[in-house]
């Protein structure tokens, strides 16, 4: 299995017991020039493209569908070596990418930012949406790329004005994200998007796990690795505003969609932090790995 296709978890931050039944995977997936969803079972992809045109109609067709797709896992008629897959985003072009910023307690100890009193958003385009294994690429314009590891949440049914008591039923699934960030452009002015939205700048995957198999995930053990070694380790329990007050106040301000994908915040460990500061370079291989989820990795290269 080559490094792209990584899918190996962190190991358990609970008190040890007997082990979990394995979480159900789910994966937009590429092979012999074809692209099909799939669920995924050790070292193998079920291919359900019978079932489904993809991640995103499987998340709208609501609990038959889902029931629908462990049947054929169940059954795994259709396998295939991981090997010979490569990776597409779960959801390739989701309606919204919704990104928060300033929300780890671990991050702003470091800043001089007063602690906000709401969620601070910001937006990514599909156009920056990568696959586990495809390559960030490095742009011309900027020489402060750096790495943001986060937990991703992905929306499973429509809701508006979604209470934080229940907006954890709004989920379809959690994967893993690297909101990777230009800050010599970002910072050119008050507003992020300008270092956010760069091609390749939205790596995400490799897998989607389905909500109900990750009951707390304000409780996940969140780490980034450069070239193997670790930058940010952190817990989600550390972020301010947690997942469901999240959905919840970004509901408030805009219908939620299947298919949406919230971007929760980095914690500590940024690049451009650090004395001296590590940026991105060509060469680099960047790992996003999440308990209970998988691990998602990027190789760097530079624009040509």
């Amino acid at each position: 299995m080559t490094a792209g296709n990584r899918l190996d978890l962190l190991e358990p931050l609970a008190s040890p017991g007997p082990a979990p039944p394995p979480p159900v995977k789910l994966a937009t997936f590429e092979r012999q020039g074809r692209v099909s969803v799939g669920g995924i079972l050790e070292d193998r992809v079920v291919d359900l493209g019978g079932i489904c045109q993809d991640l995103m109609s499987l998340l709208t067709s609501g609990d038959a569908g889902m029931e629908a797709a462990r049947t054929a896992l169940s059954s795994a008629d259709r396998t295939f070596p991981i090997s010979e897959c490569s990776w597409l985003p779960p959801i390739p072009r989701p309606g919204k990418i919704v990104c928060v910023g300033l929300n780890y307690r671990s991050h702003l100890a470091l800043l001089d930012e007063p602690t906000p009193a709401y969620p601070v958003l910001f937006t990514k385009p599909t156009s920056s949406l990568v696959g586990c294994g495809q390559p960030i690429v490095l742009p011309g314009v900027s020489q402060q790329v750096d790495y943001e590891g986060e937990l991703a949440v992905v929306i499973g049914k429509k809701g508006k004005y979604i209470a934080a008591s229940e907006a954890l039923a709004y989920v379809g699934g959690y994967t893993c994200a690297n909101d990777v960030s230009a800050h010599d452009i970002e910072f050119r002015t008050s507003q992020w998007t300008s270092g956010k939205m760069l091609d390749t700048f939205c790596p995400l995957g490799p897998v989607m796990v389905t909500a109900d198999e990750v009951p707390h995930p304000d409780r996940l053990g969140l780490r980034t690795m450069l070239n193997g070694d670790i930058v940010q380790d952190e817990c989600t329990s550390d972020m301010l505003f947690d997942v469901a007050t999240l959905i919840s106040y970004i509901s408030s301000l805009a219908t939620l969609e299947p298919g949406d994908v919230i971007l929760t915040g980095t914690p500590a460990g940024l690049g451009c932090m650090r004395d001296p500061q590590l940026f991105l370079r060509a060469g680099d291989r960047v790992e996003v790995a999440i308990e209970g989820i998988g691990t998602l990795t990027n190789p760097v290269v530079r624009e040509t």
